[in-house]
């Protein structure tokens, strides 16, 4: 390894594959067998990924793919001793970041690293293929990526297969993803939905795509897109009862991990259906117990105003309150509104001991979060309207005196000054208005 010469070469005459699989030749010490000894291993391997580093640090791509297939070389010579369970993804990462930043890299480039290194590195086999897919889907090389899936999905290798179970399953996940992003290709070419719908080679796809994904999304997991896919095509159908039953089983099911897009999906398929509103304030309970400053508790509270109930009111405020002890919500104009509507409210059902009652357990809190006088001060220089509205909430809360109120109270009087004066002044002009009239009538007779 030491006899690697990083300025050796004639980079105009190498390209960038070259660089990358082109031999370097080393003086391995070995034993008797002509095996490479444990102490050059470690030691010629130090000093390569050491090289190899410094050169990546200092954007020196060229000389790190030289020192980086010394470094191929180095663990293909040592297969017949137990090398380190990351060394081959160490290898991989390596090598897709240095190709990543070689000028004039070519996707046949990067094709060619990754099969070489999916040989080199059967432990990481299934991450390659995943990751190489991902690489073509985003150059646009959508078949090219389905027969990579194809490719990944078949592979055996006997122990080494069955310990890359969970990427195996990922490769089945985005192979039935793939089908479904071409039946969307094939559904947005076709001119209308009955068309569509009548459409066999697009009908084929979502055989292909739903036999995958339904098998997939029934597995405990967390299934997001492949989960929209599938209720996307269900809906497209007119499969509605099909899709709620993958939703609610992805919701609620207990042997799933907690996952609080999955009472969003279930929310919004319901609003989209015309479910009642029980059903949607159900889903966004759950919801709100997983995520209290999730943006959908503004439906919530106008769910539950809808009601007319007096316990759905009260439970309005809470949901309303827990939403402003968010800091990406405490400047919110919409959050203060409802908040101070779901107050007047209460205020008119005789009910204000609740309000108050609720109020003297956030108190605290409250005066620190939202009411300290340098958010006044930041309010009425920024935020006018905001400050006006916390006042008023503080009103209703029956904190008179505090600072934050005389700021918008001083705003107030200023605001009726400049009202008077706007007044007289236009009063001023019509007295001049009117006076001149009677002068020029008094002229003419």
């Amino acid at each position: 390894m030491d006899d690697v010469e990083a300025d050796g070469f004639p980079q105009d005459e190498l390209t960038n594959r070259e660089l990358v699989k082109s031999p370097v030749n080393l003086e391995l010490w070995t034993d008797d067998k002509g095996v490479p000894t444990e102490i050059f291993f470690t030691k010629s391997n130090r000093k390569c990924l050491k090289r190899l580093r410094d050169a990546m640090l200092l954007h020196n791509w060229q000389e790190a793919a030289v020192y980086y297939n010394s470094y191929i070389q180095a663990l293909e010579a040592r297969n017949s001793i137990k090398v380190h369970p990351t060394a081959s993804e160490i290898t991989w990462r390596i090598g897709t970041e240095i190709l990543r930043h070689l000028p004039n890299a070519t996707a046949e480039d990067f094709n060619a690293v990754n099969e070489q290194l999916k040989n080199n590195g059967v432990k990481n086999f299934s991450k390659i293929c995943l990751e190489h897919c991902f690489h073509l889907l985003l150059n646009g090389q959508m078949e090219e990526a389905k027969r990579q899936l194809s490719v990944g999905e078949s592979w055996r290798y006997g122990n080494f297969s069955i310990a890359q179970g969970e990427a195996k399953n990922l490769i089945r996940a985005y192979s039935g993803f793939l089908d479904y992003l071409i039946w969307c290709e094939k559904k947005s070419s076709t001119a209308g939905t009955d068309e569509a719908s009548r459409n066999h080679e697009m009908h084929s796809y979502f055989r292909y795509a739903s036999v995958t994904l339904k098998d997939i999304i029934s597995q405990p997991g967390i299934w997001d897109p492949f989960v929209l896919g599938y209720i996307n095509m269900l809906e497209f159908y007119n499969d509605e009862d099909g899709a709620l039953q993958i939703l609610e089983n992805y919701a609620y099911n207990k042997d799933f991990p907690i996952n609080p897009n999955a009472h969003v999906y279930l929310y919004q398929f319901l609003k989209r259906h015309n479910a009642p509103n029980d059903r949607l304030i159900r889903s966004l309970r759950i919801l709100h117990s997983l995520v209290p400053s999730h943006e959908l508790m503004l439906d919530l509270c106008s769910l539950l105003l809808s009601t007319r109930l007096m316990s759905d009111l009260e439970e309005a405020l809470s949901v309303s309150m827990d939403l402003l002890e968010f800091s990406s919500w405490k400047c919110d104009m919409k959050a203060w509104s409802c908040l101070l509507n779901i107050m007047n409210l209460l205020k008119q059902k005789k009910r204000k001991e609740f309000v108050l009652k609720e109020w003297d357990a956030r108190r605290p809190l409250w005066f620190s979060f939202h009411f300290r006088i340098h958010f006044a001060r930041v309010d009425l220089v920024e935020n006018v309207s905001l400050l006006q509205i916390k006042s008023e909430v503080l009103k209703g809360l029956g904190e008179r005196f505090l600072e934050y109120r005389r700021y918008a109270q001083n705003l107030k009087r200023k605001s009726e000054s400049k009202t008077k004066e706007c007044a007289l002044r236009k009063s001023k002009k019509r007295k001049v208005k009117k006076e001149k009239m009677e002068k020029e009538k008094k002229k003419k007779r």
